[in-house]
């Protein structure tokens, strides 16, 4: 835990203590999903939902007193000792981790995954007489259904999705989500059997397995059968309130007819949009009056007071889309 706490810290940039505890929590905030991104640390948004406090700070003691970071009022700086420590020490890769993306609906999508490519398997082979990974109805019905609206061809085209999906993984990946499947004659391995043993502490093994699992889903919306079997549970993902301002806002509708017809407040349309911009790269930056920041550490010091001129969510808006053009 400590040398993951410690990489949080890795901009060498000021960071606000308790912020970064309510990211590893995943508190649904536009502050802490901001702070997320400005310091290159959204991905872990909700990645240890059972971290305590307690926990958390105790690990931030032990930093300050080791005299790897320097924590002043609330804050805390990586520092020299503390760079060194993090570039000898040795941490998977996890760049494909997105908890903002697919922290809410990765469990019950990767579970639907593996059943109904047992299911398939063993339809293949005309087997029915065996006893499913899942048992809960929810489960269960979804895949019976998808079945249902499924070609005859299923069980091949499903193959060579999987084929060309793993193929875009890294060895190591493919290899630890392809040991789970189940099908006939197979039995799918548990994670903790198959995550090399030089991670199996914690943190590591819950972001590793987070990590691998969120870069299946991002090649998902291209495998046209499993993102049919994935796409209702992937809603879940999402805040849906926000979905409902964006449709509004893709309508055409004003910030204030948004206001009006949804009785929310600014704040919370404010979330929305800074929350949807953080999500889709498509986002329309282009109905606002934005202006850009030329360089990166400009825009993450910045605060709202120096450009006191723009609305807020424009002035936020604003930095988005500079970092994003920035580390294209």
């Amino acid at each position: 835990m400590t040398l993951f706490i410690l990489s949080l810290f890795h901009t060498g940039h000021k960071l606000r203590i308790s912020t970064l505890y309510h990211l590893l929590v995943g508190k649904r905030t536009s502050s802490v999903q901001l702070h997320g991104f400005f310091f290159q640390n959204l991905g872990y948004f909700g990645a240890l939902p059972e971290l305590t406090e307690t926990q958390f700070y105790s690990v931030i003691q032990r930093l300050n007193k080791a005299g790897l970071i320097l924590e002043t009022d609330g804050f805390g700086q990586l520092t020299t000792k503390g760079k060194n420590y993090l570039e000898e020490g040795e941490r998977p890769s996890l760049e494909w981790i997105n908890g903002l993306r697919f922290g809410r609906g990765r469990a019950a999508c990767w579970q639907m995954t593996l059943l109904a490519l047992q299911v398939v398997s063993h339809l293949s082979y005309h087997e029915k007489n065996y006893l499913p990974i899942e048992s809960r109805p929810f489960y269960l019905n979804h895949v019976k259904n998808w079945l249902a609206n499924s070609s005859s061809a299923l069980f091949r085209e499903l193959i060579e999705e999987l084929e060309h999906l793993l193929a875009k993984l890294p060895q190591e990946q493919s290899d630890f989500l392809a040991n789970q499947f189940s099908g006939k004659d197979l039995d799918g391995r548990v994670p903790f059997q198959i995550i090399p043993e030089k991670w199996q502490d914690s943190p590591w093994r819950e972001l590793y397995s987070k990590n691998a699992v969120d870069r299946f889903l991002s090649e998902i919306p291209h495998q046209p059968n499993l993102f049919r079997l994935l796409k209702p549970l992937d809603q879940v993902n999402y805040n849906q309130s926000m979905l409902r301002t964006q449709d509004l806002f893709l309508a055409g509708n004003t910030f204030e007819q948004i206001m009006e017809k949804r009785k929310l407040k600014e704040g919370t349309i404010n979330d929305h949009l800074i929350e949807w911009a953080l999500l889709d790269e498509k986002f329309p930056f282009d109905r606002f009056e934005l202006i850009f920041f030329s360089g990166e550490t400009q825009v993450v010091q910045l605060s709202h007071k120096a450009h006191a001129e723009l609305p807020y969510v424009v002035f936020r808006l604003s930095q988005i889309h500079s970092l994003k053009e920035l580390r294209k």
